[in-house]
């Protein structure tokens, strides 16, 4: 996608976080990040990592092959970005408040309100996003089984790449939504699974 996009200088490239698990190289994502100096939110698997990298074989895995110039720099990733143009965050945004003033769990997971803040992924509830108002449009990831999901003042770009369909970006000045098709599927959420099996079985 850098290749793709080329980008300048001057030219700022933010990702929406979750630079670890599901891939097939997570050291390596967060070392081309770190390397082209682009800004990074923190996303919900990243904050995981972070607080117990040693938690599973793999996570020990991944913290030795970071290195400690690396996982600080993941330490240090933000919650939101705020610019005059835009807000950027990991899940989205709390309705009613400002992401300084709200607490870093919804931030980093939300998909749908119930007004209070306990449940934050059910399909009960109406999606976040149905209750902004705001002009600056938001970006956000997080929600893959969602997919693309371009709205008037929100764009959801996680397009479920590592379910083997495609990467985006949105190139704000322009308007322009860019792709690149998956090169394989990584990963398949148990949910899609169980879809997968009862078609392959079904008389």
């Amino acid at each position: 996608m850098l290749e793709r996009l080329a980008p300048g200088p001057r030219d700022r490239v933010i990702l929406l976080g979750d630079l670890i698990n599901r891939g097939p190289d997570s050291a390596g994502a967060i070392a081309t990040a770190a390397r082209h100096n682009v800004e990074c939110l923190r996303g919900n698997h990243d904050h995981e990592f972070l607080r117990n990298p040693e938690a599973t074989a793999d996570t020990s895995e991944l913290y030795q092959a970071l290195g400690q110039e690396l996982f600080e720099w993941l330490s240090a990733r933000p919650l939101y970005i705020e610019d005059d143009a835009f807000l950027a965050v990991h899940a989205g945004l709390q309705p009613g408040r400002h992401p300084g003033d709200t607490a870093a769990r919804i931030l980093m997971n939300i998909r749908t309100w119930d007004g209070h803040g306990d449940d934050l992924n059910s399909p009960d509830n109406p999606p976040w996003y149905e209750f902004y108002t705001g002009k600056r449009p938001v970006f956000y990831g997080h929600w893959a089984r969602r997919g693309l999901n371009l709205r008037a003042n929100t764009l959801g770009l996680d397009s479920g790449c590592v379910y083997g369909r495609a990467l985006s970006a949105y190139v704000l000045e322009r308007k322009q939504l860019v792709q690149i098709p998956a090169a394989r599927t990584y990963y398949v959420p148990p949910s899609l699974r169980r879809q997968r099996d009862f078609r392959r079985h079904a008389p």
